[in-house]
């Protein structure tokens, strides 16, 4: 009779998650397996059976984020204000630094860590990204749309720019002891793209 082996102890998806915590919070290089292992309370070689390495966990954990940083800009244009919706995305970037400072981005993180030499790494950032600048897009258009930002603004651009925005964010509110005084670079990024209100 063959043998089947242990059951599985674990669920897949719930380790892909907790690992997600873990790679953002350290890096992929500071994590170790028997890091992961200890801290998700599971053996090393059942990490190694469900995932095959360390760097497919973390593959999986990034695509995870990369899935998470979509499904946050997919109710912008859907908004019932959506420039204002927009202008809390941003704002969630220094509240989140306020919460857990340091931590930031792990899109970007991957980036600085990894890129250009990991060409699979490289792929799900880029996705990430290009999916996070195409929500913002869609909102401004549909800001656009309700008469709340110029119709001169090219959105595909300015989408461009918020995400570049975003990441800078991240990284600035590492150094600052009170990320909220940043809250004035959202006001000038939104107000150069915001319809003026009619004078009387």
């Amino acid at each position: 009779m063959a043998r089947t082996g242990r059951p599985r102890s674990f669920d897949e998806e719930t380790i892909v998650d907790r690992a997600r915590e873990k790679f953002w919070e350290r890096g992929y290089a500071a994590t170790s397996i028997r890091t992961l292992a200890d801290d998700l309370g599971v053996l090393p070689g059942s990490l190694h059976a469900a995932f095959g390495s360390k760097r497919v966990l973390f593959l999986r954990s990034l695509q995870d984020f990369a899935e998470m940083s979509h499904s946050s800009v997919q109710s912008l244009a859907t908004s019932d204000a959506p420039l204002d919706a927009v202008r809390g995305l941003l704002e969630s970037v220094l509240e989140a630094a306020h919460e857990a400072p340091g931590r930031g981005c792990m899109l970007g993180n991957t980036a600085i860590e990894m890129l250009p030499q990991d060409e699979e790494a490289r792929m799900i950032v880029h996705s990430g990204l290009q999916s996070f600048e195409h929500g913002i897009e869609n909102g401004l258009r549909a800001a656009q749309q309700a008469g709340e930002v110029r119709k001169d603004i090219d959105c595909r651009s300015q989408a461009r720019l918020l995400v570049t925005l975003v990441q800078g964010l991240h990284v600035t509110a590492r150094a600052e002891r009170t990320p909220e005084k940043l809250y004035d670079v959202i006001d000038v990024a939104l107000g150069a793209i915001r319809e003026s209100e009619p004078t009387s």
